[in-house]
């Protein structure tokens, strides 16, 4: 009882922080109020002010009182599930945190504090962080020692060797999501499963002559919205299998991004580049989107009725691939409850949560009677989303934060300017080499260092 008390007190002061109502080097109320508050002992307040103080989220002064610590934020605490996005904000959040509430009353749903020692998170923010993240493969398969009822493809994306670094719980191949009702209104023709990029830029033009670029296509220069243009002109970041593995300086890189600035000048010419307000597409104001299965959901919610989906244009000597969208629960190396993760892998591969994604039509559950459920469905697309699941692609093999950082903000800002392509890509090549060259030293040197005392 008195640590169920203790929790009820530990995330009353979270929830408050996270509210807003108590912010950086701000006083908390006193003990002995919030004891008044919650109808809890003064010890067991006191106890759980001394933990979260502890855990570097309060300061307690001696007679002056407890205050907020201005780096709470980037706290990580054992009892707290960070999101990349705010939970509320995802439509299997409610009922996800319903669930936590009732079967895991000792963790609180973080709102503010976005790293934790349980975490949600996407593909690539997985794969640069992986060795922060528990081996999670030992509790995988005593859970679920029977694995054909999981798709293969997107759970071996995660695996280093034999560590398993986060555990999908929906995956989904990206596409081409159209506006019907605004290509017919421009006398654009619509797009078939075979369309090409020439085809895809002809759309453009026809729309132009009615609508502004921002109405046309959400062009930004987010990493998954290129990458899948370097993909299908048959370019790569990196590639382990190559003698030298950094590709960001070949030929059929460089042709996928001069293709997507190409997309940008016959969107905008000349003018000021504008961003599309959040959602448009779902509220048809938008012509092209792409995006994955999980932007149905969204279209069902809007009740937007005139659309359909086509695979991604493509690209003459290209390939049909794209970008795989992953949501998964990792866990922080320096966890020390695994029965709490052990339980939470459960939970999010349990037939009961995954045929509510299911039922949601969020994305494709990993579990496959779950997925068959929800693609047997009447929506649109569907038969096309289980098609592209065999020419998904899921690794950027970039394995680091650093090394993450330095590509993408590298072209994404090549991507915004007007800077030479070849250049600057032979540039960024060249930084990236140097970076696994000197990477390649220093594990020579620590192998060596360890042998030598050995």
């Amino acid at each position: 009882m008195t640590e169920n008390k203790n929790i009820q007190v530990r995330n009353y002061i979270l929830s408050l922080l996270e509210s807003g109502a108590a912010d950086g080097e701000c006083k908390l109320p006193g003990a002995l109020e919030l004891a008044g508050r919650l109808n809890i002992s003064l010890l067991t307040v006191q106890n759980a002010l001394a933990t979260l103080a502890n855990e570097g989220v309060l300061k307690i002064i001696p007679r002056q009182g407890t205050f907020v610590d201005q780096n709470w934020r980037d706290r990580i605490l054992q009892t707290n599930i960070g999101f990349y996005v705010p939970c509320s904000s995802l439509p299997w959040g409610a009922f996800f945190a319903d669930r936590i509430r009732s079967r895991f009353p000792q963790l609180h749903i973080s709102a503010e504090m976005r790293n934790a020692v349980f975490e949600i998170r996407p593909t690539l923010d997985v794969q640069m962080n992986h060795k922060q993240y528990l081996d999670l493969a030992p509790l995988f398969e005593s859970c679920f020692p029977d694995r054909s009822r999981f798709f293969e493809a997107p759970l071996n994306a995660f695996y280093y060797g034999k560590k398993l670094a986060g555990v999908p719980f929906l995956f989904s191949p990206r596409v081409m999501f159209v506006n019907t009702a605004q290509l017919r209104k421009a006398g654009c023709p619509m797009p078939e499963e075979d369309w090409q990029w020439d085809d895809f830029l002809a759309c453009i033009r026809i729309l132009r002559r009615h609508y502004p670029g921002s109405a046309i296509f959400a062009w930004n220069t987010s990493y998954y919205l290129w990458m899948n243009i370097v993909l299908r002109a048959g370019g790569d970041l990196i590639d382990p299998s190559n003698a030298d593995p950094v590709r960001i300086d070949s030929e059929k890189t460089r042709y996928g991004l001069r293709l997507f600035r190409e997309l940008r000048d016959e969107l905008f010419g000349a003018e000021a580049r504008k961003a599309p307000e959040p959602f448009a597409f779902e509220h048809g104001k938008l012509a092209f989107m792409v995006d994955a299965r999980q932007a149905v959901g969204r279209l069902q919610r809007t009740g937007m009725k005139d659309w359909t989906v086509v695979p991604l244009p493509h690209i003459p000597g290209g390939r049909d691939v794209s970008m795989q969208a992953t949501e998964l629960l990792c866990v922080r190396r320096e966890c020390v409850s695994l029965d709490t993760a052990e339980q939470l892998v459960r939970l999010v591969l349990s037939e009961e949560f995954q045929n509510h994604l299911a039922d949601l039509e969020y994305s494709v559950p990993i579990r496959r009677s779950s997925a068959l459920r929800s693609l047997s469905s009447a929506t649109p697309g569907n038969a096309l989303f289980l098609r592209e699941t065999e020419s998904m692609r899921s690794q950027y093999h970039l394995d680091s934060a650093e090394l993450a950082g330095l590509v993408i903000r590298g072209i994404s800002g090549l991507l915004s300017s007007e800077d030479d392509i070849d250049a600057a890509t032979a540039e960024l090549a060249g930084l990236v080499r140097s970076y696994f060259n000197i990477h390649k030293r220093i594990l020579q040197y620590n192998k060596q260092t360890m042998e030598r005392y050995a």
